[in-house]
């Protein structure tokens, strides 16, 4: 069964964040975040109960980027994958938590 994954806005920004970052580190760069940000969405969207937890209630949870030190925070809500954030592992790790619900 495929999951049908939501973005968030917040996640939405996060991504055009780091894609402008990348490509102003380097013409392409920021392609190649979106191309692996990509393959995990597809990863997320057939087996996302093979990612672990990362808050005490056992409901969020977290998937890296290949490549990039970032990670996909979402929750499984029935048959769909609620992305909340696309966030920065360079950031201290309570500020995922300001963009849970």
């Amino acid at each position: 069964m495929a999951y049908k994954i939501f973005i968030s806005e917040a996640a939405k920004d996060d991504t055009e964040i780091a894609f402008n970052y990348y490509e102003d580190q380097r013409e392409g760069l920021g392609e190649k975040f979106l191309e692996e940000l990509e393959k995990r969405y597809n990863d997320l969207s057939t087996s996302p109960h093979n990612y672990g937890f990362i808050d005490d209630r056992a409901l969020i949870r977290d998937i890296k980027i290949e490549r990039f030190p970032y990670v996909i925070i979402f929750e499984i809500i029935d048959d769909s994958i609620q992305i909340y954030s696309v966030f920065c592992t360079y950031q201290h790790p309570k500020r995922i938590l300001r963009k849970l619900p």
